[in-house]
């Protein structure tokens, strides 16, 4: 039985969802100009909210680096009950930044779009997807990017007003990322995304679509801001965040047994060959859900999505701290 489990574990670790090459590539920083936007080395101008329940069980904090390392920037411990946004929203502030996972990462982001302010990215989740793109694995790396005073200039996707600096799903996802939610501190994120896949598709009805005017059955659909790495069922990093396109993944319902086919391909890493399954790239998309208003999620947060919305870019929108490559 443990030989098959550790089997099991490796076949979805380097077929289904493999790593992030070393040598994939990354955007080149540029000095940011001297003003308001550019924080001091010593963080002044900088204000920093902390998601003090982010991260592994276990993990440390980053507040007291943060103000160890940048000893003049306004750190937040967030609270229950706080607003990411209004917090940021403080004009005082030419530098805006967060420390936590992709949710908060995101919300940040978004109000330091709105006001064109450089964005400081802490990674401090359990995956820091966005981070780890930008060339960010730890406080290390955000807090020598602050020091050297140079950023990069990232796309990101909007459904509507509302902006994404990671993903959009909708379709069947909202059961999924509960049941995964349930699982993942026990077996990990990918495993559990398996198992919740496993035991929410039987129950799921195709949602009914037209997508850029074709009509479709859909019974997972999945947008990312920029194309992502591998093609399949676990897209995992970006090479470009300025690339000005969606990354469009869909699962189809329109066939007998499309749910069964979907997960044999993707646990045999051939879904791009499978037929209930497509993918592609797209600069903007018109999506009319047919079947009424459906619950979405943009960067893991999940709302209630209109009947009709448009996905598109706003490129280069996002000017991101990140240290110069060695």
């Amino acid at each position: 039985m443990l030989a098959l489990i550790v089997a099991c574990a490796l076949w979805i670790r380097f077929v289904v969802v493999p790593r992030r090459p070393s040598d994939a590539g990354s955007a080149v920083p540029r000095r940011i100009p001297e003003g308001e936007a550019r924080p001091s080395a010593d963080g002044s101008g900088l204000r920093i909210v902390v998601n003090p329940s982010s991260g592994p069980a276990l993990s440390r904090s980053p507040l007291e680096q943060l103000h160890e390392d940048l000893p003049a920037a306004d750190i937040h411990e967030l609270e229950e009950g706080d607003d990411v946004a209004a917090l940021l929203a403080d004009k005082k502030f030419g530098s805006i930044g967060a420390a936590g996972g992709d949710g908060t990462l995101a919300a940040a982001a978004a109000a330091a779009v709105d006001r064109d302010a450089t964005f400081v990215a802490v990674p401090a989740g359990t995956l820091n997807h966005l981070a780890r793109d930008l060339g960010l694995e730890a406080v290390d790396d955000a807090v020598e990017a602050v020091r050297a005073g140079t950023a990069v200039c990232m796309d990101v996707g909007t459904i509507d007003d509302r902006i994404f600096v990671n993903t959009l799903s909708f379709g069947g996802y909202a059961p999924v990322v509960d049941r995964r939610e349930q699982l993942e501190h026990r077996i990990g994120k990918w495993p559990a995304l398996l198992v919740a896949l496993v035991w929410e598709l039987p129950k799921m009805k195709p949602l009914r679509l037209e997508i850029d005017g074709r009509p479709m059955k859909v019974w997972l659909a999945w947008v990312g801001n920029g194309a992502y790495s591998p093609p399949g069922l676990a897209p995992m990093w970006r090479e470009r965040l300025d690339d000005g396109l969606l990354d469009v993944r869909v699962v189809h319902g329109a066939r007998r047994f499309s749910r069964t086919r979907f997960l044999l391909a993707a646990l045999a890493g051939r879904l791009r060959k499978c037929h209930v399954y497509s993918e592609w790239t797209a600069e903007e998309l018109a999506i009319v859900c047919l079947d009424g208003k459906q619950r979405i999620a943009a960067d893991g947060e999940v709302f209630d999505g209109p009947e009709s919305f448009t996905v598109s870019k706003k490129r280069r929108a996002l000017r991101v701290a990140v240290p110069v490559p060695d």
